[in-house]
């Protein structure tokens, strides 16, 4: 990646935004970028390690707060400059834990007082980052001055005499700019696992026709282009559009939180298979509510180690996933990459190494080769390939 690759500018009735200084070519990393800060989401607590995101069933837990796990002492210690002051924060509030936004809030009040540099803003500080304030009712701001009191609540140890804060450090403006700029940040397999903010990628704008894909690698964000950009051109990701759902398979979609035991797994599970079997003939598979309800029932069954059934929700849901990712779009070589292993599990080699190579063609462009779930699918394709060379 050359620095020079992307460039701020003025986009006309958007505000900024990034447009490329040369000519780029499909699956070319245009920008990676850590954040500015980031927290592991409520729900995967005590599942991915609090520095790198990775999912890990041996953490080791902070033995101040008891709140943040790690993979192992290095990743503690690289940790510690932004954990150190929130420990106590966590600590004093105990046995409450304050919401993802706070939390992340928090993290960004004291990398402000700290006047840390940071790479993510190369091309965009914390400071320039605008707030959609303009657009929000009354009652979306009396939510976020909540917040905002929480917030104040959450700090009080650490933050003793509030009155002394340098003026740039509002608290109802750091999370009127965090609605509107921070990212979900997810894992290989496109699972949430965390929020961070990062700066310069809040310069994109969304696009029907995306010509770049964002992937993480951990908590490092990928900027990679999925198609010929030209000099000059905005770069746009895409967001996905959501049509009318049936409501409830909507709510019910909406209920499902990350489970932690196998007897929730099976709560889940059966959820789904009641709600899929009612809506036969009903509700088509590419509702897109519907899709996400086959996709919790495939995790259920992979959670479950019932490979069947996830392959027979898996397999309905590819045709959807082409429609609603069509073209180089990360979650649909995610999703041929978890059908593929489900078939070469279920010795549908033929049918596995086709799925495969589909996953790979995309993920080459989406993720890169030196991405660690490019090298696992490879790996994979490999084996199936060994196999079917010996039949």
């Amino acid at each position: 990646m050359e620095p020079a690759a992307l460039e701020r500018f003025p986009s006309p009735g958007k505000g900024s935004g990034l447009r490329s200084r040369r000519r780029l070519r499909p699956g070319e990393l245009l920008y990676r970028a850590e954040p500015f800060a980031y927290v592991v989401t409520k729900e995967q607590l005590g599942g991915v390690c609090e520095r790198c995101l990775r999912r890990n069933e041996h953490l080791h837990r902070c033995s101040q707060c008891k709140v943040a796990k790690y993979c192992g002492k290095s990743c503690q210690k690289e940790a510690w400059l932004d954990h150190k002051q929130e420990c106590r924060c966590l600590k004093s509030v105990e046995p409450t834990f304050p919401p993802d936004s706070v939390r992340l809030a928090g993290r960004i009040v004291f990398k402000l007082l700290r006047q840390s540099v940071c790479l993510s803003e190369r091309l965009y500080s914390f400071s320039d980052l605008q707030s959609n304030i303009e657009q929000l009712s009354e009652e979306m701001k009396d939510g976020l001055r909540h917040l905002a009191q929480t917030l104040q609540l959450y700090l009080k140890t650490e933050l003793q005499d509030l009155s002394h804060l340098p003026p740039a450090i509002d608290f109802f403006q750091i999370f009127t700019k965090v609605t509107c700029n921070c990212f979900t940040i997810s894992n290989g397999e496109m699972q949430d696992v965390g929020v961070g903010l990062y700066p310069s990628m809040s310069l994109l704008n969304h696009s029907c026709d995306p010509n770049c894909v964002i992937v993480f690698e951990g908590y490092q964000l990928l900027l990679r282009s999925v198609r010929e950009i030209q000099i000059g051109e905005e770069d746009a990701e895409k967001l996905a559009g959501e049509e009318h759902a049936w409501k409830e398979v909507k709510d019910a979609v909406n209920e499902v939180r990350y489970p932690k035991s196998k007897e929730e797994w099976e709560q889940v599970l059966a959820r789904c298979q009641n709600l899929l079997s009612s809506n036969m003939g009903r509700v088509p598979d590419t509702n897109i509510y519907q899709l996400k309800m086959l996709d919790c029932a495939m995790d259920a069954c992979i959670n479950l180690e019932s490979w069947e059934e996830a392959l027979y929700y898996g397999s309905r849901t590819l045709g959807p996933y082409r429609l609603y990712y069509p073209g180089f779009h990360p979650l649909r070589a995610v999703q041929l990459m978890r059908v593929g292993k489900l078939q070469y599990s279920q010795d549908m080699f033929p049918q596995a190494l086709e799925t495969l190579k589909q996953a790979y063609n995309i993920m080459k462009v989406t993720h890169g080769t030196d991405h660690s779930l490019m090298q696992a699918l490879m790996e994979i394709k490999e084996q199936c390939e060994a196999i079917m060379r010996t039949q």
